[in-house]
């Protein structure tokens, strides 16, 4: 059957989807049974053109909700996505919620996968890779902080959106190694509220969006910047954004360095930092972060080289996957490891470039959409 690009008539709001909602390249948006609640989502999704092949028996759908996705594939490609919405002018600023509703998503299916997308994927402009990393850091701490979707999806795309009035800006930084002119540091300082007033012009006006990218510098001892606010006047979602901000800023590289390691990064931000980062969302951020994100390379005991794939409940003991034997040669297929006891323990997170041309994805296993929607 063809595909039919969606039209209003098609959907009725409050009613289960009878049919899968695609993009052009055929990937699901979303999946048959959905409920559209709202008629701003239903304009965004007609606006960014999808497509639906109607369910015509029983037998045909069960099919369809047998397919198995990549999490962390699905993250890196949707990475890409959101930074094809800044490749024409003007910038659609309202497309950004289809893609925080597919962030949210995914970090439901496969948290972990998601996770490791922030240190293991590293293609396309930084700037925008920036914000789309520290987006999936925002659902991750929100979630764990148990916040209504609806408000982390609007937190989430002040994430995505928080650096629109600095992005040429981020994008030379990532390449200068000098110190910052004074014209660099002055835009740096406004570059909150210039992004304030872009989203402002299109027409959006959600006090989290707008709160969220006004005052994602702000700290809550009162360090922070344009307005160096404080305490109370700072809402968890904005801080979350601030918390995801800086870390994705301190683990990624720059042209002329590498990143910082995730556990000293971690140990920088709970110690050095701790005044800026209100008890409850540093409680989210180690249970959910810790010393060894997935995505870490690590060294073990034993000599191998392994990567973090999984959070357990101890979190210094994570599940890593060997890539690397202790004499050098990369395993076919990467064992599965508990980084624990006298063999396996985590000796040391070493840079991930130790490990070049890896298809990570491998790692993480296909999820089973039905399965883990049900879950």
């Amino acid at each position: 059957m063809a595909k039919v690009r969606l039209e209003h008539r098609h959907i009725v709001l409050g009613q289960p989807l009878q049919f899968d909602l695609v993009d052009d390249r055929g990937r699901v948006w979303l999946k048959f049974g959905y409920v559209i609640q709202s008629q701003g989502q239903l304009d965004r999704l007609i606006d960014r053109g999808v497509f639906f092949e109607e369910i015509i028996d029983e037998t045909q759908r069960q099919q369809q909700a047998k397919e198995y996705v990549s999490v962390f594939l699905r993250v890196s490609e949707l990475a890409g996505d959101f930074e094809r919405l800044f490749a024409t002018e003007p910038v659609n600023y309202g497309a950004v919620l289809n893609i925080t509703e597919l962030i949210q998503d995914l970090c439901e299916l496969d948290g972990d996968a998601a996770l490791a997308n922030i240190q293991l994927h590293k293609s396309g402009r930084y700037s925008l890779r920036h914000s789309f990393h520290s987006a999936v850091m925002t659902e991750m701490l929100l979630r764990h902080l148990d916040r209504p979707r609806e408000v982390r999806s609007y937190a989430v795309a002040g994430a995505l959106t928080m650096n629109i009035g600095m992005l040429e800006l981020q994008d030379l930084l990532y390449q200068q190694d000098v110190p910052l002119t004074l014209e660099q540091k002055r835009a740096i300082v406004a570059h909150p509220e210039m992004a304030v007033e872009a989203l402002r012009k299109q027409g959006i006006d959600h006090s989290v969006w707008l709160e969220v990218v006004g005052h994602h510098h702000e700290m809550i001892d009162g360090s922070g910047y344009p307005r160096r606010r404080s305490g109370d006047e700072l809402s968890i979602e904005s801080q979350a954004v601030s918390l995801a901000d800086r870390f994705c800023a301190l683990v990624s590289e720059r042209k002329y360095r590498s990143g910082v390691l995730p556990s000293l990064a971690a140990q920088n931000l709970m110690s050095r930092q701790a005044s800026t980062i209100a008890p409850a969302l540093a409680t989210a951020f180690t249970q959910e972060v810790g010393s060894y994100p997935p995505g870490t390379m690590v060294v073990l005991a034993n000599g191998e080289v392994a990567v973090v794939v999984r959070r357990l409940l101890n979190l210094k003991q994570p599940m890593v996957r060997s890539l690397r034997s202790p004499s050098g040669i990369r395993y076919v297929a990467p064992p599965k490891r508990i980084a624990s006891g006298p063999v396996f323990a985590i000796k040391e997170a070493v840079d991930a470039q130790v490990i070049k041309d890896f298809d990570w994805a491998i790692l993480w296993s296909s999820v089973q959409l039905d399965e883990a929607s049900a879950e």
